[in-house]
């Protein structure tokens, strides 16, 4: 911003107004007069003349710019500030250290509260005709590329007219381009009544469904060009011949995203639809010989997988088998010996028993003797020291509470004996060992009675066992295989209880050929995706090291090999119950005992 320094007057410009006209005539450089003396110049201005501001502002208007130019500059300001509108004029200008340069420059006619003003704008067309030139070189250099392509060219303006139709196109249609170049029937080179091609649907921004009334499917929008359109179709008549096309079309667009024409190029693919045609004729055949070849592998792949699947269920059994031999004898190791150690124990707890009888007369006749005792001292004097002697002896040791106690300590002594006698003979019970793979006829209670006996340590302490038996007849089995699973299934209630609670045992005849057994507990019962899974092999929701996921398991293969049945009802929070049913008679065999 500059003032004339020369006039008593004060420039007062609205430079707010001047900023907005000079934005509008899109200029670069801009100074302003009343026509005379520069009253405001700008940086741009100063900058493409060379000149310093304050400079500037003590020139006349026109004597900004070089001598030969100045007098044009002049009568624009002149006419601007006579009410005329002048047109742009171009001058020539020389900076005193610079290079020749060119300005279009604009004037309009501006007013103030001091009266009219011009306002100048210099556009720096220095490189223009350069710009010029080069763009016709450009063009003549598409044209052509565009005429020498050996792929069949055309393209259309904004207005659908030919601008440009190579000699690829006119070899492939037959169409000379001066027939269609400036014209908008570019459409004839291809039908014979008048329809778009895909390059003015293209320029038209054509939907889906016109392309599809002209298409059908046919079309597809490439994925690397989204914005254009691809097809093919046959022609029975294109340039003389029946021909398969491949068309592609894509816009054209200015620097703002306009379309302002569309290229579409035209290429004969007949010999690859031959090809085509040829190999899916091959690839039939051959189709139908792979049908028949992996018909024949998927018929041996299926007697395969018969086998495969025969062996795997084989593999299975005898893996189960194995388990079960296992489990089978460790349980006759176990049971030998806990036979062994009932053998052991059972004698000494023999001669304990019979000492605590022999005892219990030996105490009776040596009260006796004490009584005989007692009356002698009756007949003694009461100062007789050797009497006196004795009192205080019978005394000190509390003879009468001796004389009372040890016959109740006899009594308990003989029943520890003889509860330890009844576990070892449950212990030699539950494990059978004289009949572990042998088929017995035996008492089911008994056997679930040694049972709670052997694990009554698991159980005590967490739940209450309550016994509803009915009389059952003895059934062909193998008894300590049974007594097996009904510690299975008794531990695993007790596990399953977490507060005390309850395990019942019931007992029933449903029928004159089965009996059953259930166990119920009151514990946290088993989701349905456990219960699915409980008589897998290996599976156990107890912790690591805590449980090896066979009990139940080899429990079901036993219930198998007895013909018999398992099923389980659980509730998640309420509880569990195991349901076991079994054949009274396995085979035709000797009639049973009495149960």
């Amino acid at each position: 911003m500059c003032s004339n320094t020369t006039t008593e007057r004060p420039a007062r410009i609205d430079t707010e107004q001047l900023s907005r006209q000079a934005l509008a005539l899109a200029g670069t450089g801009t100074l302003a007069h009343r026509g005379d003396t520069v009253i405001w110049a700008d940086d741009t201005l100063a900058a493409q003349l060379d000149c310093p501001t304050d400079e500037l502002c003590q020139r006349p208007f026109h004597a900004v710019v070089s001598a030969t130019s100045a007098d044009c500059l002049r009568q624009q300001g002149e006419a601007c500030l006579a009410g005329d509108a002048p047109a742009p004029i171009e001058i020539d200008h020389r900076a005193a250290h610079g290079c020749p340069r060119r300005f279009e420059v604009r004037a309009r006619r501006l007013a103030d509260a001091e009266g009219p003003l011009a306002l100048h704008v210099f556009i720096d067309i220095t490189d223009r005709p350069r710009r010029q030139s080069l763009g016709s070189s450009i063009r003549l250099l598409f044209d052509q590329i565009i005429r020498d392509l050996p792929i069949a060219t055309f393209i259309i303006d904004r207005h659908h007219q030919v601008t440009h139709w190579n000699r690829a196109c006119e070899r492939i249609s037959g169409t000379p381009a001066q027939q269609l170049l400036g014209s908008r029937e570019h459409w004839r080179a291809f039908f014979d009544e008048a329809r778009p091609l895909m390059a003015d649907l293209i320029l038209d921004e054509a939907g889906d469904d016109a392309l599809n009334h002209y298409y059908g499917d046919r079309w597809r929008r490439p994925a690397h060009t989204p914005d254009a359109i691809e097809a093919e179709g046959f022609y029975p008549d294109l340039g003389g011949s029946a021909r398969w096309i491949y068309f592609l079309a894509a816009p054209l667009r200015d620097t703002g995203g306009k379309i302002i024409a569309v290229i579409e190029t035209v290429q004969d693919i007949t010999e690859r639809k031959q090809i085509e045609t040829t190999l899916e004729a091959k690839v039939a055949a051959r189709t139908e010989q792979l049908a028949a070849d992996i018909a024949q592998r998927e018929q041996a792949e299926l007697e395969l997988l018969k086998r495969y699947a025969e062996l795997t269920e084989l593999n299975c059994q005898l893996h189960d088998a194995q388990e079960q031999l296992v489990q089978s004898e460790r349980l006759a190791s176990i049971g030998q010996l806990a036979a062994g150690v009932a053998h052991e124990i059972n004698n000494p707890i023999g001669y304990v028993l019979s000492n605590i009888t022999s005892l219990r007369g030996y105490l009776g006749d040596i009260f006796r003797l004490f009584d005989a005792f007692g009356a002698l001292e009756d007949d003694r004097p009461a100062d007789d020291p050797a009497l006196q002697a004795v009192r205080q002896l019978k005394q000190a040791v509390d003879f009468d509470f001796l004389k009372e106690d040890l016959p109740a300590l006899l009594r308990e002594s003989e029943e520890g004996a003889s509860r330890v006698r009844k576990i070892v003979a449950d212990l030699k019970d539950f494990s059978h060992t004289d009949q572990a793979q042998e088929w017995v006829w035996a008492n089911l209670l008994a056997g679930i009675d040694s049972t709670l006996n052997v694990v009554n340590n698991e159980i005590k302490y967490k739940a209450e066992v309550v016994r509803h038996f009915t009389d059952l007849p003895s059934i062909e089995c193998r008894p300590s295989q049974l007594n097996q699973i009904f510690m299975n299934l008794l531990v695993n209630a007790a596990h399953a209880i977490t507060a005390p609670g309850r395990i019942t045992i019931t007992t029933a005849q449903p029928d004159a050929e089965h009996v059953q057994i259930s166990i119920s507990d009151t514990g946290c019962g088993m989701p349905e995706d456990v219960r699915a899974r409980i008589f897998e092999p290996f599976f156990t929701t107890k912790p690591v090291g805590k449980g090896t996921g066979l009990g139940l398991s080899l429990s079901y293969g036993i219930i198998q090999q007895h013909r018999g049945q398992i099923d389980v009802d659980s509730t998640p929070g309420k509880g569990t119950t195991f349901r076991i049913t079994l054949p009274i008679r396995q085979q035709a065999a000797d009639t049973p005992p009495a149960a």
